[in-house]
């Protein structure tokens, strides 16, 4: 069960962000983002247990001097707890790589009379996302 501490802090982020009020930043870690505060930071990952590939998803607060001072995680088997914590991820993520924006822009572009595309030639150093 979520620390009613850690509701608060959730939901008060998840309004931060979807109203593009935070500025989250990606970490070396493959999947975590970072919210750096004034006097801290907070952390958030989603990553997957190799040995028993169940997925998890935590939340950590870091004090001013980096710290990690607390923190809470749960598993895909706490579906509720799991649940409220990934969709804070999912909305983070978002937030960092821009998704909405540049699906509108896209659709912006689409929607223009104006042709689209460039006949750029890939170089051997290009490559391709997919």
């Amino acid at each position: 069960m979520i620390p009613e501490n850690f509701k608060l802090l959730i939901d008060k982020l998840k309004l931060k962000t979807s109203k593009h009020e935070a500025i989250w930043i990606k970490t070396s870690r493959d999947d975590e983002f970072k919210l750096d505060l004034g006097k801290g930071a907070i952390t958030l990952d989603l990553w997957v247990n190799h040995d028993t590939e169940e997925q998890f998803v935590d939340l950590a607060i870091i004090n001013e001097r980096g710290d990690t001072i607390d923190r809470i995680y749960f598993s895909e088997v706490e579906k509720e707890d799991f649940k409220n914590l990934e969709e804070l991820h999912v909305i983070a993520k978002r937030a960092y790589y821009k998704i909405d924006e540049t699906f509108k822009n896209i659709l912006k572009e689409l929607d223009s009379d104006k042709t689209i595309g460039s006949e750029k030639k890939l170089s051997e150093d290009d490559s391709l996302p997919f």
